[in-house]
């Protein structure tokens, strides 16, 4: 078994948004916003993180979309929005991968959340 190549990641976690997303009756009414709880993990090989990026990447343009999230009308799936954070991800950073949790805390009593989690690459994601 080959190891695994050496990686670098950027982690943002419980980040909370308050957003217009769902399919369910109760969610398709502006003025009861559904709470959404997103993390993410964009990573980096070893080598390009502090070879080609210098040892830096600036995520605040990541950080600033995620808060226009709250603005954007309704959707109806939160598979939606995930392809647009994953979409950013890869728009406004070199990451390689990313991962990532978008999860409804709220929806349902008898569950803590419900939700996607996704691991895309980079040269796997079409829009």
């Amino acid at each position: 078994m080959a190891d695994a190549p050496s990686t670098v990641s950027i982690a943002m976690r419980g980040v909370e948004l308050v957003v217009q997303v769902g399919e369910h009756p109760w969610e398709r009414h502006p003025e009861r916003p559904t709470r959404i709880a997103v993390n993410i993990t964009l990573v980096f090989g070893y080598s390009d993180y502090f070879g080609k990026h210098g040892g830096y990447v600036d995520y605040d343009p990541l950080r600033k979309f995620l808060k226009s999230l709250e603005q954007r009308e309704h959707t109806a799936h939160l598979e939606d929005i995930a392809q647009f954070i994953i979409a950013t991800c890869f728009e406004t950073t070199p990451a390689q991968r990313v991962q990532l949790s978008v999860l409804k805390p709220d929806i349902f009593l008898e569950m803590q959340a419900v939700g996607l989690e996704f691991d895309v690459a980079r040269q796997d994601f079409r829009v």
